[in-house]
This record gives structure tokens, sequence and C-alpha cells, in this order.
């Protein structure tokens, strides 16, 4: 549940907060769930979330802007903006921050994924406000000249492996370079810009769509500012108040993120020069899911664990076929992908890829194994347990969870939820997304291995050589002859 404040009253109605409840389980660190939410009047939201014992206090500021925002030649905007707020303002220079920053015993750092932008500070408790403040100044303070602009676009490219050339530009277009797994995003995400066909770049974007995207995205309705560790509830109302607070209101953006159609074609799939040289070979499957809002997120969730373990076991520790056997998941609010994958020697691709599609198919076909399910519950629940010890680890998990908190107003107990899934669970969610004829085989073969790279580097010596000594032999010859003329 949350409350709007009334700036005026703020201090004084600060004990009425309102706590947000979920009840833990034994495998919920404690008090995860227990959160204090307000709602600021000019829109922004405030998670809070005292903890005594480590004197540490950790800030998160998120933002609702991400690279899915944009299309390919834009994509770059959010992430430029997140550098270009770290890069001074009007009171303090980029070095003098940073310095502020470590002589107060803190770190910041900042991210950009495909749907949102996150600050964060980590910091003695007793420094609290001055995090406050510095997260506040560069928010509404930065100073983003042209200057700046062009040392952020250097910096962004050096991040991205350097800026591609217009020929290196070409030949992505024309499809080289491109790996089977992002063929096989294509197919299955077809009209949206979630795999570009060229490289994404800050190259095109101008300091007008930066400024554009901060005026329209970074609004106090379109942000939340997120803050656990050593305080006192009160004093830290007073602080967000006097700064956050006293933002305007604005506008809130109607943020149409993209919804791919159906899929184009669910045919294997396999790198153009991509890798370019290798002894060895990456294979996979490619599945498309729902996005995060799916009930059936933590189904899937157990069942890359379980395939996780069960690859590992089958295809590494077994028949040594396979150093890095898994699965892994990603999820947006509007769909997800799925891969289960292996690194394999190039003589033992259809093994191993019979093997991945036998250990899938008995998903689909077979209830899981009781114990096996107990088991792979039991992993995720332990591996939080270990997971939130400390006040950065709370705030990134309420971070990482505000989209859905933000629609519901409560964070959804894990441990709960993964508790109550049973094999029927497993077995409609196998046979809903990963049958044979919803996943993407794909390949990550060589172009070359390395023996056939020295191979072919010997031919082109050896043909160099003798295009060398013939053209020796003819400039000679010629000279013998004009002599004896």
């Amino acid at each position: 549940m949350s409350i709007r404040l009334n700036n005026k009253l703020v201090l004084m109605l600060a004990i009425l907060l309102v706590s947000v409840t979920t009840q833990a389980s034994e495998y919920s660190p404690p008090g995860l769930y227990d959160v204090e939410s307000i709602t600021l009047d000019n829109g922004l939201d405030v998670i809070m979330k005292p903890r005594e014992g480590a004197h540490t206090f950790s800030i998160r500021l998120w933002v609702g802007l991400g690279m899915q925002d944009y299309p390919c030649e834009q994509q770059e905007t959010p992430h430029f903006l997140e550098h270009l707020l770290f890069t001074g303002t009007s009171k303090h220079t980029e070095a003098e921050l940073e310095h502020m920053v470590a002589d107060h015993g803190g770190s910041w750092n900042a991210a950009t994924s495909d749907e949102n932008t996150v600050y964060e500070m980590d910091i003695y408790s007793k420094h609290a406000e001055f995090a406050v403040n510095i997260l506040h100044e560069i928010l509404t303070d930065s100073t983003i000249s042209e200057e700046n602009v062009e040392t952020s676009r250097d910096i962004i490219h050096r991040e991205s492996g350097g800026k591609p050339s217009k020929i290196r530009q070409w030949f992505r277009l024309s499809g080289f370079g491109v790996n089977g797994t992002e063929k096989a995003a294509l197919q299955l995400l077809p009209g949206i810009d979630y795999v570009c066909e060229g490289y994404v770049t800050a190259e095109g974007i101008t300091r007008d769509d930066i400024l554009q995207a901060y005026n329209t995205y970074y609004v106090p309705g379109n942000m939340a500012l997120i803050v656990v560790g050593d305080f006192d509830p009160d004093t830290m109302i007073g602080y967000i108040n006097n700064t956050f607070g006293a933002i305007p209101e604005s506008t809130i953006p109607d943020r149409n993120l993209p919804v791919p159609g159906k899929a184009t074609s669910y045919e294997p799939t396999t790198g153009t020069m991509s890798p370019l040289l290798s002894d060895d070979a990456a294979i996979g499957i490619l599945y498309r899911l729902p996005g995060y809002w799916s009930d059936d997120h933590f189904t899937i969730m157990l069942i890359e664990q379980y395939l996780q373990f069960r690859l590992s076991e089958v295809i590494r520790i077994e028949r040594g076929l396979s150093y890095a056997p898994g699965a892994w998941r990603f999820a947006t609010s509007k769909f997800g992908l799925f891969s289960v994958f292996a690194d394999v020697n190039l003589d033992d691709i259809d093994k191993t890829m019979s093997l991945t599609k036998s250990e899938i198919q008995k998903l689909v076909d077979e209830p899981m194994d009781e114990e096996l399910l107990e088991k792979s519950k039991m992993k995720i629940l332990l591996q939080n347990v270990q997971g939130y010890e400390s006040n950065a680890a709370f705030a990134n998990y309420y971070v990482t969870q505000y989209a859905i908190f933000r629609e519901r107003r409560v964070f959804e107990n894990v441990e709960d939820s993964f508790e109550a899934l049973t094999s029927e669970d497993v077995s409609r969610v196998a046979n809903e997304y990963f049958t044979e004829d919803k996943g993407v085989v794909f390949y990550e073969t060589p172009t070359l291995t390395f023996t056939q790279f020295y191979i072919l580097l010997i031919i082109i010596v050896l043909a160099v050589v003798v295009v060398v000594i013939r053209f020796y032999l003819h400039a000679r010859s010629r000279l013998i002859t004009g002599k004896k003329e």
C-alpha cells in the first residue's frame, strides 16, 4: 500500500508511513518483504527499508527509460544520458564529484538495461544525507554540454569495442559476423529492435536527442528512490523531501514498449563468419517466452535451475562432451527468451545436440520426478538465503523487482511461489513453451579451424612465392634477351 504526501506535511506524517508486508518463509532473509512505501506529492515513489546492524547505507534511483524505448539507431540514448549525468554539475566538476564520493567512503555507479536505468550509491550510514544530496545534484544539475557529449560519445564507443568503421558496419548489415543465437532471436522476435541488423552505436545521437530524453523520462512520476540501511525513517523522509521532493511534477511519459509479432520461422540457424576462427563450436536451442508478468515466470526459473544441473551432469560429468553446458533465461515486461547451450568439439556436435534435446523432451513427455523437483526448489531457496545479506543486496533486489511493485504495490514472496510449484506446473509449462516445434536450434561453428587457417596461410605464402619466382625468372629472361640484342 502507498500514500501520497503533501510536501508541507511530510515531516509530520512520516510516522504514519504504511508498511508493505508479505509474510516471509523460513528461507526468506528476515524482513526482506517488509518495506515502507510512500509517493511524494510530485509523483516520486520512495521505498524505505531501515536495517540496523551493518553501518551502511544503500540508495538506488530507478528511472523508467531503457534501450527498448528506442529503435536501433537511437538505442544508445539512455546509456548516453546515464554517462552524462556523471560528467559534472554547475557546482562540481566530474573529478570533484569522484573525490567527494571516495572521501566519504562511498562508491557509485549506474547501469542501463532494456527497460530501465538505475543509479546507485553505497556509503557509510552517517553519510546518508550526503548520498541523497549528491545523487539529487547529478540528477537535477548536471552540465550536459556539447564538450561533455563528445567526450562521453568516445567513452561509449570504447565500451562497445570501438567505433565500427563503415566497412565493418557494411559487413554487419550484410549479415557477416552475425552469430547463430542472434539469428534465432530475430526469427523468434520479429517486428522489434531487440537484435539490430547493424552495430548499435552512439554516433548519430545529438545533444538535443539526449535533452529530449531527459525532459521526457526523467520526471518524478517515472522514477523511484529506494533506500536501505542504518537510518532513521523520519530523518530520511526529511532529506528526500528537501531534495527529490522539490522536483516539479511533470507529465508521466506513455511508454509503448515494443511487443514482438508471431515467430517467422523455427528453422535451424548458423552464424555467418561468427566465429571466424576456432577449433570448437557452441550449440543450443533458443525458445521464446512470455514476459515477467506471466504466472509461469517462477516455473520457468525452476526449469532453468533443473536443466542447468541436468545438462552439466549428462553432457559434462558423465560423457565429458562439454566444459560448460547450461541454461539461461531473460525476460522483459513484454517477452522473454530461454536458451540451453553447450560448448563442444566439432566432432561431438550431433551427439551433444541429441542429448540436449532428449533432456528437454523428458520434461515435455514425463512429470518431473518429485525428488528432483524438490532438489531444484531447494537449490533456489538456499541460494536466495545467501543472496540477500547486505544492505546493497537488499537494495538491488528491490530495484530489480520495482517494475512489478509499481503495479502491485507489494514485493511478491519468491520463496512461497517456488515452494508452491508442482510437477504438474512443470509439465504444463514445458508443453506450452519447450516443445521441439517451438525452439530454434542454433550452431556457432567456425568458418575455419586453426588447422585449416594455417594450411590456407601456407598455401597463400607458397602461391606468393611461386608468383614472385615466376616474375623474377620472367624479368631475368627479358633482361638476358635484351643484352643479347
